[in-house]
């Protein structure tokens, strides 16, 4: 019978010799969640996650499948921020009633709250979901950053395919930062717990009930949606409305990038069937074969180019109208909260307003009510109604100068925030837009070199230099 080391030996020799697909081994060593980066086995326990039952998945090749640049990886090594995360090294874990992936998150950190300074855990993707909805749940008006797809990041990729999973870890490593990087919730302690706990403990952190206020203000959203405000401030009328321009332009770059995307792949359709065409046509044209050849050679280096830049789309004008409707998200739930506050506000005046009307004697059908129950009913008396308002309309007030504080700081949290997102904007858009322009350059160049490497290697009218594909050619008139 093998011993624990034998077994981590074998397994190791196992993962250096699994080919580059997202198809996982199993194994049955029992394993924690949280690992420590000084430890001497870290290598071995960050390639292994637990899952319920206790089993073990190793990750095929993890440098083949790394998820992130290398200039980013070697950021999070110099990086002064008290508080630093890095997702990577996706698993697929194959279970008995479902199949799912798990991403290895490492954190970095100097706060006190963060005892041991270094923590490794795995989460999959609905434990992300859980940490937006925690943080969307604490802190309503504040923009929350988005998460990735559902589904499918690109329609035309399967969800456990290589491909999907590393645009997906890709996007979840952004919004990770995002919410480590902001100054409120990076102290959250649901995001303590998702950084540090155990995978027994998450579980149960997860399973425990959302609290009773979260579901009355789902429920108040919901009818607010029936509800105008009287009093809409033209500061956050104005940034929805540049958000909604945004969004809209943004949703135009993806609609013409995606047409441009289905053009390259029937573009490259063609590519694929002209290099056999020139191929043979160098076969029965012996005169003209080495510049047939020559083109068939640069028909498939283009090809290559086009197929290389269809593999490599990272959608940042889709990831970034998420994040958009994220922050008109905040806008709606900080406007719920006002008509909240304007509800009970008219609820307040018409209270005063009764009491008014009793006070002065206009008690209008009043003995309609009290003859209309008959011996059942009772109609209230005038006292009774007194009473009932001189307990209602303080407590409408004194909920109504609560709501009316909880307005003022949203606006100020929100202000801030949006201050924020203003100059992450700028860069991430120009970021954007330079990364796109630049692919798009590069892949031109590539094309472009393909043929100039064909035409100084053939002597065209008396004018060029020597060939590499053949003896120089004067192409017959």
């Amino acid at each position: 019978m093998m011993t624990s080391s034998e077994i981590e030996v074998e397994n190791l020799n196992e993962e250096k010799n699994a080919e580059d697909s997202a198809i996982l081994e199993v194994s049955t060593m029992p394993l924690g969640g949280v690992a420590k980066q000084e430890n001497r086995d870290v290598d071995f326990l960050s390639n292994c996650s637990t899952s319920v039952e206790g089993s073990v998945i190793a990750s095929p090749s993890i440098d083949s499948f790394s998820t992130l640049p290398e200039q980013e990886i070697s950021d999070f090594q110099t990086d002064s921020r008290d508080l630093q995360v890095k997702v990577d090294n996706p698993q697929k874990h194959l279970e008995t009633l479902e199949t799912y992936i798990t991403f290895r998150i490492t954190t970095k950190s100097t706060r006190p709250e963060y005892e041991e300074g270094e923590y490794v855990v795995r989460r999959r993707y609905n434990d992300f979901i859980w940490l937006r909805q925690k943080l969307v749940d604490s802190y309503p008006t504040h923009i929350i950053p988005p998460m990735p797809g559902k589904h499918t990041l690109l329609a035309q990729l399967d969800r456990y395919s290589k491909e999907f999973i590393i645009a997906r870890m890709k996007l979840l490593h952004v919004f990770l930062n995002r919410v480590v990087n902001h100054p409120i919730l990076s102290c959250d302690k649901n995001l303590h717990i998702f950084l540090t706990t155990k995978p027994a403990e998450f579980l149960v952190r997860r399973k425990s009930r959302g609290n009773v206020l979260v579901k009355m203000t789902d429920s108040l959203q919901n009818m607010a949606s029936t509800y105008t405000m009287k009093q809409r401030h033209f500061e956050f009328e104005q940034i929805r409305d540049y958000c909604i321009v945004l969004g809209e332009k943004l949703a135009t770059i993806d609609k013409i990038n995606h047409r441009i995307h289905k053009e390259r792949q029937d573009y490259l359709l063609e590519l694929h069937q002209l290099h056999p065409i020139f191929t043979l046509w160098a076969t029965s044209e012996p005169e003209l074969a080495p510049f047939l050849l020559a083109i068939a050679k640069a028909i498939e280096c283009n090809a290559m180019a086009h197929q290389k830049l269809l593999e490599n789309i990272p959608n940042d004008e889709r990831e970034y109208i998420s994040y958009v409707d994220a922050v008109k998200g905040a806008l709606s739930r900080r406007d719920s909260m006002q008509i909240e506050y304007e509800m009970t506000v008219d609820e307040l005046a018409k209270k005063r307003l009764e009491k008014d009307q009793q006070l002065m004697g206009f008690t209008s059908g009043a003995s309609t009510a009290q003859n209309w129950g008959g011996s059942l009913w009772k109609a209230e008396s005038r006292d009774e109604k007194l009473e009932r308002l001189g307990q209602a309309i303080p407590r409408l007030a004194k909920q109504a100068e609560l709501l009316q504080d909880r307005v003022e700081c949203a606006n100020e949290n929100l202000r801030s925030d949006l201050q924020r997102w203003n100059a992450e904007k700028q860069t991430d858009l120009k970021s954007m837009l330079i990364s796109m322009a630049d692919r798009q350059i590069r892949h031109y160049q590539q094309c472009m070199n393909a043929w100039e490497e064909i035409l100084t290697g053939l002597k065209l009218d008396g004018v060029g230099s020597d060939v590499n594909v053949g003896p120089p050619i004067k192409i017959p008139i």
